[in-house]
């Protein structure tokens, strides 16, 4: 959950449409909605022009994960999205909602996973988005967690890639 109080993490939506849509075969217009559920986001339909228009945000997004440039990125982002943030309460509580006032689903998730990631650069710094270091997986991450920095995507990638290294020292 991001420090500002809002109930949609949004660097965590962020993470989860990136490897929904960029890694494997993607996800189907269904999926795409059930995530976005997952996430708190109220989805009454997902049309498929709305799903497009998601999956294309996930690719502009993934850059941001262990690219150069992240902060640039994510300001040239930041501009394109409407931001205006106000307190809203529709039944949840009062909350932040970060685009504008009865924008529709696709310009709110835009707005809060490109506000979401801005804030985990901000909070815990550009090298915390990254690409999972095990091998033949290509999901991405946001480490927002005190410790030492992460690697890889899952406890499993990590795992995986451990028993690896060391199968690979025990045959050397």
């Amino acid at each position: 959950m991001e420090a500002s109080g809002y109930r949609i993490d949004g660097a965590g939506t962020a993470v989860d449409l990136v490897n929904a849509v960029t890694t494997g075969s993607g996800v189907s217009d269904t999926g795409l909605a059930g995530l976005l559920g997952t996430h708190r986001y109220l989805v009454p339909e997902l049309s498929a022009a709305d799903a497009g228009r998601l999956r294309a945000w996930a690719h502009r997004l993934r850059p941001a994960f262990g690219g150069t440039e992240v902060i640039a990125l994510l300001n040239g982002l930041l501009a394109e999205v409407s931001l205006r943030p106000h307190i809203s309460d529709h039944g949840l509580g009062p909350h932040l909602h970060y685009g504008e006032p009865g924008a529709d689903l696709v310009d709110r998730v835009r707005a809060n996973t490109a506000f979401g990631l801005a804030l985990a650069v901000c909070e815990h710094g550009a090298e915390r988005l990254g690409r999972c270091r095990a091998v033949g997986c290509d999901r991405v991450y946001a480490d927002v967690q005190r410790g030492p920095r992460r690697r890889y995507c899952s406890r499993a990638c990590q795992n995986r890639s451990s028993v690896a290294a060391f199968r690979a020292r025990r045959v050397s």
